[in-house]
C-alpha cells in the first residue's frame, strides 16, 4: 500500500509544484536580463525573429497570429519583417531600412503546450517593453523550448484514457461503457508515446490505433459485456480526431491565409481517412469474431454527462500541458463554451448553435488575455476542443467507406458548417474584444 501511495505522489508532484507561484519557466523569463554584450544590430533581431516563429510555429499557432505576432516583435525591435508561414515552413525578410536578411525554416509540427505559450507570450512582453536584448532573449527562448516535460509520462498516458471516458458519456455511452473506455484510451496514449520516440512509426499510429480499437471493441462485446461498440471506437481515438485542426485551418482560410489554410484542411481530412481505413480494416477483422448477444447497456445518469465534461476538460488540459495553475480559468472557460453551445443548439440547431458557444468562449478568452496578460490560446484552445467537429468528419468518411455516400455528404456538410460557425464565432469575438497581443 505505502508503494502505491508513493507512486500516486510521484505523479502528482508536477500539478502541487506549479499550482501557484513561479515555475521553472517563470523564473527563465522573469530573471534579470543579461548585460547587453555580443552579437547586436540587424543579426540579432533576425536571429531572435526566426527563433521566436520557429517556437511558435512548432506549436500550432494559426498563421494570422504567428505573422501579427512576429510583425509586432520587428516594430519593437526598430525593424520591419515580411512573413509568410504554413503549418510546416516558415518564410522571413527582415530589414532595417539598411540592409536585409531573408530566412527560410522548416518545422515539423509539434504537439500544443499552453504553458510554453504562456511563457513565450511574457518573454515577448518584455522584448516590446526593451527589457531584454534580442541575444538575451533568444537564449531564453531556446531555454524556453528546451525544458522538460511538466507532466511526467504515466499520468499523460492515464489522461488520454480519462479523456476517452469523459468522451463516452458525451457521445451518449453507458456506465458499461466507462471502463472499457478508459482502458482502450490508456492504450492509444500508449501508441501516440512510442510513437513520439520513433517518428516512421507516428506516421502510422492513427491507422494502427483505429485498427486495434475497433478489433477490440468488437472482443469486449464479444465477452458478453453490454457496450455500445460504436461509441467505444469514436470515444478511445477522440484525442487522434484532427477537429481544432480543422477549425484552425477554416479560420485561416476566413482570414485570407489560403496556402496555410488549405495545407492544414487537407492535412486534418488526411487523418480523418487515415482513421476512417483503420475503422474498417478493423471491422474485417473483427469478423473473425464470435457475434454475442448481449443485453441493451444501461442508461447513463442525466448528472453524469457534466462529469464527463469536467473529465475530458482535466484531461485535455494535461494533454494540453497547461500549468495547474490556469485549471480552474480553462474549467470556466469550457463550461461557458458549452452552455453556449447547448443554448444556440435550442436557437438555430446543432450546426449553427456552435456558432453562440464559439462566440462566448472567444469573448471570454479575450476578456481573461486583456485583464490577466495571458494567452488568448490559453482558454481558447481547450475550450473549443469541447466544440470541435472531429467526430462528424470521422462518421463522414465511415459512411464513405461503408458505400453510404448521401449519408456520408451529409454529414461531411455538417462538419464543415460546424467548423465554419465555429470560426466564425472566434472571429466575432476578436472584433467584439480586440486582442491586446497577437498570441
Amino acid at each position: 500500500m505505502d508503494s502505491w501511495i508513493l507512486q500516486v505522489r510521484r505523479l502528482l508532484r508536477p500539478l502541487r509544484s506549479g499550482a501557484g507561484g513561479e515555475t521553472t519557466l517563470d523564473r527563465l523569463v522573469r530573471e534579470d536580463a543579461e548585460d547587453p554584450s555580443g552579437e547586436e544590430g540587424l543579426a540579432a533581431s533576425t536571429r531572435l525573429v526566426v527563433d521566436l516563429g520557429r517556437a511558435l510555429l512548432s506549436l500550432g499557432l494559426p498563421a494570422q497570429r504567428l505573422e501579427e505576432a512576429l510583425e509586432r516583435l520587428a516594430e519593437a525591435l526598430g525593424c520591419q519583417v515580411d512573413a509568410f508561414s504554413t503549418p510546416t515552413a516558415l518564410m522571413l525578410t527582415v530589414s532595417d531600412g539598411a540592409a536585409r536578411r531573408t530566412r527560410v525554416v522548416r518545422v515539423e509540427p509539434g504537439e500544443t503546450d499552453l504553458e510554453r505559450l504562456s511563457a513565450l507570450h511574457d518573454l515577448v512582453g518584455r522584448v516590446e517593453r526593451h527589457e531584454l536584448t534580442p541575444a538575451d532573449a533568444s537564449r531564453r527562448v531556446r531555454g524556453i523550448l528546451a525544458r522538460k516535460d511538466r507532466y511526467p509520462a504515466a499520468l499523460t498516458v492515464a489522461c488520454y484514457g480519462g479523456a476517452s471516458a469523459g468522451a463516452s458519456v458525451l457521445l451518449g455511452g453507458g456506465l458499461t461503457d466507462l471502463g472499457p473506455a478508459l482502458g482502450l484510451g490508456v492504450l492509444v496514449g500508449l501508441l501516440v508515446r512510442v510513437a513520439r520516440a520513433a517518428p516512421n512509426f507516428g506516421r502510422i499510429v492513427p491507422v494502427l490505433a483505429a485498427t486495434a480499437i475497433t478489433v477490440l471493441a468488437r472482443a469486449i462485446g464479444a465477452t458478453g459485456v453490454p457496450v455500445h461498440e460504436s461509441i467505444l471506437v469514436l470515444a478511445s481515438i477522440i484525442v487522434l480526431l484532427p477537429g481544432f485542426t480543422l477549425t484552425i485551418a477554416t479560420m485561416e482560410l476566413a482570414t485570407a491565409n489560403v496556402v496555410s489554410g488549405t495545407s492544414r484542411l487537407v492535412g486534418g481530412f488526411a487523418t480523418l481517412i487515415q482513421l476512417g481505413f483503420g475503422v474498417a480494416l478493423g471491422h474485417r477483422l473483427a469478423e473473425l469474431l464470435p457475434h454475442v448477444a448481449t443485453a441493451d447497456a444501461p442508461a447513463a445518469p442525466e448528472g453524469l454527462l457534466w462529469v464527463g465534461y469536467g473529465v475530458a476538460t482535466l484531461s485535455f488540459t494535461v494533454l494540453l500541458k497547461a500549468a495547474p495553475r490556469d485549471l480552474l480559468s480553462i474549467l470556466v472557460a469550457a463550461a461557458v463554451a458549452v452552455f453556449g453551445a447547448n443554448l444556440g443548439r435550442e436557437w438555430l440547431g446543432p450546426e449553427l448553435g456552435a456558432l453562440v458557444g464559439a462566440t462566448l468562449l472567444g469573448v471570454v478568452s479575450h476578456l481573461h488575455a486583456r485583464m490577466r496578460d495571458r494567452p488568448v490560446l490559453l482558454l481558447m484552445t481547450p475550450g473549443i476542443l469541447m466544440l470541435v467537429p472531429g467526430s462528424v468528419g470521422f462518421l463522414s468518411v465511415s459512411s464513405m467507406l461503408d458505400a453510404e455516400v448521401v449519408v456520408a455528404l451529409q454529414t461531411a456538410f455538417r462538419m464543415i458548417l460546424i467548423a465554419t460557425s465555429l470560426a466564425a464565432g472566434v472571429l466575432v469575438a476578436t472584433v467584439a474584444v480586440p486582442p491586446r497581443r497577437a498570441l
